[in-house]
Parts: C-alpha cells; structure tokens; sequence
C-alpha cells in the first residue's frame, strides 16, 4: 500500500480494508515497487488476562507483503503463517472468543496450540484519467487444539472479498467506495472425554450440553456492506455499514440465530506546516448483536448487547530533528448486555484509556515509546451476585475482573537497520501491564516481548 494508506491505517484502523487498494494510484510519485519478509518470535507471561487467556504463551512467524506499481496498474499481496502454544489456558473454546454473542466454556486448564495463515491479494487499474477499479480479497485459516484435559479441537476460515471504485481528483484527492462480502465458519469438536461443556448464550447465563450428543458445535456468518473513504492531504474522512447474519449449533447450525451490525466512522484533519504538522482525529464504532433460540413457531430471544467506541487522537509530526511525532489517544468504551436465559438481568458499564506516544529516530535506528492508563466501572452491574444452575456468577464476576480494575502500561518498540546490508532490520517489541485491584485474576501483571528479524526490499 501506498504512504498514505499506510499513515491511515495507523490513524484509524477502524475502517482501512479495501480502501487501502482503492489509494494504491492516488500518489502521483508511486516507487515502482515494495516489499518486506519478517522472522518473529515472542512470550507473553502473567496472570492479567481474560478468561480465555494463558499464563505464559510463545508464538513465532513468517510474513510477506509486496506492492507493485505499473503503468496503468498496481498491486499488492500479503502472506503469513503464525503458531501460538499457550498453557493454563481454559474458558472459551472458539476461535475468536467475545465475538460472537454467545460462546461454548469448558474449566479444566491444559495446553493449546493455534496456527493461523492469511493469504491477502489486492489490484486496482486505471480507467481513463478520473477513475480506477480493483478488488481485494483475503482468506485467513486458522486451528486451535488441546489434547489433554477436556481434548477439543476448531478448525475456522474467513474468507473475504471487496470490490473498489475510485474517483481520482486533483492536489492528491480521491473518494473510495467498496462493497464487503465476508464468510466465516468454524467447527468446534470434541471427544467423549470432554464431559459436559457449557453454552453461554449472554453474559454466562446457558446450559450444559452445549454440544447435544453431536460431538461438534458449527458456527457460520455471513456478512456484507459498504464503506465509503474520502482522502486528501489535509482532511480525510470514512463511513463504513456492515450488516450481519448467522447461524450456529445443533447438527447443521440450526439451533441459534444471531443477526448484527457494525457503523464505523472517522474523521482526520491536518494541519501542515514546514516544521511540525498537527494531525487532529475522531473516529466512532457502534457493534450490536442479537441471539435468539430457534423453536418450532418461531425463535426466542435469549440475549443481546450493545457496543459503542470512540476515539479522539492527536498527534504533532516533526519535519526536522530526532523527535519524529508525539501525540495523545483517549479512548471509550460503553456496553450494555441484556440476557432472558432463566431470568431476565442487564447490565451497564463504560471504560476509558488515555494513552501518549512518541517517536524517535537516531540514525540507524529508530524507537517508539509509550505509556498508557486506564479504568473501567459499573452503571448499572444487574444481578452479579444472582446464583442458579444456568448461570456461571464466578466466571461472569472474573471477566468483568479484568474489563473493570484500574491498570497501566508502558513500552515501545526499537528498530535497527544494518549498515551495509541492504534493507535488513531487526525490531524489539515490549509492554508491561500492571492492574492495581484485581480480586479473581491470577495476577495483576502481564510483560510481552517479540523480536522480529526481517529485510525490505
């Protein structure tokens, strides 16, 4: 992707997806071509997690990407393979735990494995001087398994594809229009010795057998939508509507069905100047997700929640010296939950993170520094101390744990090129997490470091 693909992206990772191949010919000094390869590897230890979360995990990849720029034409591809094996590690058993509005738990701690591939292609061409068509497409494949206590295994695809139309203007302006398809399944299955699993189907109301004697618990999606991005050097701005349908359980996926939406939007104006741009932005996301229990007349509503995200950044770009940028991101966060599985309870609750960063660069080499705090509390907390046989008000009270206790983070990133090497690089990454009142965790730290050994080219 182009340099200002690139600075949106950092800015507002909300929106980008094929916008970032509808901005590949807005540049009108494209280099004809880059590309990176990266080696990584990392740990990840502590006791502040989430409920799915592992004590001490190791994880290590490979990825690839490269643009290219013809005359009429341009390109890109992305591929990458990563493997992640995690101890202690119990709760959710999907893929990708608090997405969907429901979720299947089992309680005995073991060790998992997870290996993840995404394969990602993007073009777009030139017609005629004003517009430029393209696609971009994905499909991410990804298996998790735990072979003692509880032994289960999910094998999960993701595939997507978004078509792009671009208006190309004058001064480096352009409007991106493209059009969503997105298709994720997942297939949950586990042995005879995996006992009695619970579904939670909304804040850890459900029942037991969650798998009904089938031996596997599918999982299918299917969403679509637009989005539309406006870029120019000073102002840009994105509006992105997803609507979503699913199905999951039973034999066939006929047992739930769970229709959604996600509204995103951000703004970003810049301030430009022949020492230091300032860089103003706002961005907003609204998530909602029903669940409802399929019956012989009909369905029933058993649970649904609301999400809703905003963001203000600022951020100061140096044109001159060692300091690069600085800036400051405050971020929020209110949820509300609603679940009639046994007894009809809600909740109410906000968080909110404020965090600054800078950027340095000192010949060779350059570091990425920040440090961050935050908090989150109840407006209204519902029933949190309500007992019954369909509700797990232990690991409900543990989740909310770890969303709600007072925290802190620091760290940054350090990168190295090597002299005489061409484009081969080196880059450090690591973070510190402390919570400061945690009750039910297994700790109140969590320190994450990865090297990454790579070369552009």
């Amino acid at each position: 992707m182009t340099f200002k693909a690139c600075l949106l992206g950092l800015l507002f990772p909300v929106l980008l997806n094929g916008q970032e191949t509808g901005l590949l010919r807005l540049a009108p000094d494209l280099p004809a071509g880059l590309g990176e390869a990266a080696l990584w590897g990392g740990i990840e230890e502590g006791g502040y997690i989430p409920t799915y979360g592992s004590f001490f995990q190791w994880s290590a990849g490979a990825d690839a990407n490269v643009t290219r720029h013809g005359k009429t034409s341009s390109w890109m591809g992305a591929l990458s393979f990563k493997q992640t094996v995690g101890k202690y590690m119990s709760s959710s058993m999907l893929l990708e735990p608090e997405y969907f509005p429901f979720d299947v738990l089992e309680f005995v701690e073991g060790t998992k494995s997870r290996q993840d591939v995404r394969l990602e292609t993007g073009f777009l061409t030139d017609i005629g001087y004003e517009w430029a068509a393209g696609l971009k497409a994905s499909v991410n494949g990804a298996r998790v398994a735990k072979q003692h206590n509880v032994p289960h295994s999910s094998l999960g695809i993701d595939a997507m594809a978004e078509p792009v139309l671009t208006y190309v203007m004058d001064d480096e302006m352009g409007l991106a229009s493209a059009y969503r398809v997105r298709y994720r399944m997942e297939n949950l299955k586990a042995n005879e010795e995996a006992g009695d699993l619970f579904l939670d189907e909304g804040m850890r109301y459900g029942t037991y057998q969650a798998l009904e004697g089938y031996g596997s618990f599918p999982v299918r999606e299917l969403s679509h939508g637009f989005s539309e991005l406006f870029y120019s050097p000073e102002l840009s701005a994105g509006f992105e509507l997803i609507w979503k349908r699913g199905q999951a359980g039973g034999r066939n996926g006929e047992r739930f069905k769970f229709p959604g939406s996600t509204l995103s939007a951000f703004i970003q104006h810049s301030i430009l100047a022949d020492e230091v741009d300032h860089v103003y932005g706002a961005s907003y996301k609204r998530m909602r997700d029903q669940l409802r229990l399929v019956t012989d007349g009909g369905f029933l509503s058993t649970s649904d929640r609301n999400h809703k995200y905003l963001e203000l950044k600022y951020e100061a770009r140096f044109v001159n010296g060692f300091l690069k940028r600085t800036g400051i991101t405050l971020d929020g966060n209110y949820w509300t939950e609603r679940s009639w599985v046994g007894t009809e309870d809600g909740n109410r609750r906000y968080d909110g993170t404020a965090k600054a960063h800078a950027a340095f660069t000192f010949g060779l080499f350059d570091l990425e520094v920040s440090v961050q705090g935050g908090n989150g509390w109840w407006k209204d907390p519902g029933k949190t101390g309500w007992a019954s046989d369909s509700r797990l008000v232990d690991d409900w009270l543990r989740k909310m744990d770890y969303f709600l206790t007072k925290r802190m983070g620091a760290g940054g990133t350090l990168t190295g090129r090597l002299p005489g090497l061409g484009g081969l690089f080196f880059q450090l990454d690591a973070y510190w997490y402390h919570a400061f009142d945690v009750t039910l965790l297994p700790g109140n730290d969590r320190e994450i470091a990865t090297l990454k050994i790579g070369y552009k080219f």
